[in-house]
């Protein structure tokens, strides 16, 4: 009896043990500070060498393919975004959208192609594993070949973007070539839709003339907004009527409203009643939210222009969504041409 009392014993320990080892275990594998991009994340448009905080994993040289917070601290690595392939090359970060700080997922597109060839610059990816072909972004507007992938936002209550997430993840990218309406059936299933712009100008063979200023949705296969609803009257945006597409190279908005409630960037920079560079952070319809300089002003760079490719910021959403439909309507009516 005395020796059973004794394991007994034991075996409480033995758990205690246990759970502190697989604790322990548990933060030795976290590689990455995304935290510290919880309310505010983007990406440069050029290498630089930060003369503030020095990196984490000791490394002063900051790519265009980290992913990076305002205060300073480099939350992700290029190579951290593209784990789940392996890869040991640099490939920019073109667009993203910090779905889960917890579980470390997030949506992004390169600048470079896959060395391997499993994906492209154009495709949509995420850090558990999603890859979605950019031509099934495009479906709806019946665009051949890949455009490129410039901005990435998605649309929706932020547990069933996670749950399309888990789903979209499982299929590989050939499923979305086979079957390009898959993904409008998904999104659809979901109650989610992601918004997004391409690198370029398609006037022909397509449902509608498509430019790289455009917010366009996946799932209806619309215009959610045109650049000259993005930039504010007095700036000359909008082909044909107002001289001038600036192009849409980041947005992020709340996940349950329209792109009103919206911040973006510009490929191209302008001097005038409003002046801004493609590195500025600009609100839908009401100018400069962030000097680009400002942006980057922790990390101390040598360089005063640096330029911004991806963004995101997190917003407060309310808990009720039962308003969503009703904004999925009123975004669609407008982006009608």
């Amino acid at each position: 009896m005395k020796r059973i009392n004794r394991w007994l014993l034991l075996v409480p320990l033995l758990v205690l043990l246990f759970l502190i080892s697989s604790s322990q275990m548990a933060i030795s594998q976290q590689t990455t500070q995304l935290a510290a991009c919880a309310d505010l994340a983007f990406s440069t448009e050029e290498d630089f060498l930060t003369q503030g905080p020095l990196p984490s994993d000791g490394n002063p040289i900051i790519s265009d393919g980290d992913l990076l917070s305002r205060n300073g601290v480099v939350c992700m690595r290029n190579q951290d975004l593209l784990r789940r392939w392996d890869v040991n090359v640099d490939l920019g970060l073109d667009a993203v959208d910090v779905l889960s700080v917890e579980q470390e997922l997030v949506a992004f597109s390169t600048s470079l192609n896959d060395p391997q060839g499993r994906f492209t610059a154009g495709d949509l990816l995420s850090t558990g594993g999603m890859i979605i072909p950019n031509q099934a972004l495009l479906a709806l507007f019946q665009v051949s070949g890949d455009r490129g992938l410039d901005a990435v936002h998605f649309v929706g209550p932020i547990k069933n973007i996670l749950a399309f997430s888990e789903v979209a993840s499982q299929q590989p990218r050939s499923a979305w070539l086979e079957d390009p309406a898959m993904l409008t059936i998904l999104l659809k299933r979901h109650g989610v839709d992601i918004w997004f712009s391409i690198e370029g100008t398609v006037r022909q063979n397509a449902v509608i003339d498509i430019y790289d200023g455009n917010l366009l949705s996946a799932a209806y296969g619309s215009v959610v907004a045109r650049n000259a609803a993005l930039l504010p009257p007095f700036v000359p945006a909008g082909i044909p009527t107002r001289g001038v597409d600036f192009g849409l190279d980041a947005f992020s908005a709340p996940r349950l409203s329209d792109y009103g409630g919206g911040f973006f960037s510009t490929e191209i920079l302008y001097h005038g009643e409003l002046s801004f560079t493609d590195g500025d952070v600009l609100r839908s319809g009401d100018g400069i939210y962030v000097k680009d300089t400002d942006l980057t002003k922790a990390f101390e760079p040598k360089a005063d222009f640096l330029g911004s490719d991806a963004l995101f910021i997190r917003f407060r959403t309310p808990q009720s969504t039962r308003y969503l439909p009703l904004l999925l309507r009123k975004y669609l009516l407008r982006g009608k041409p």
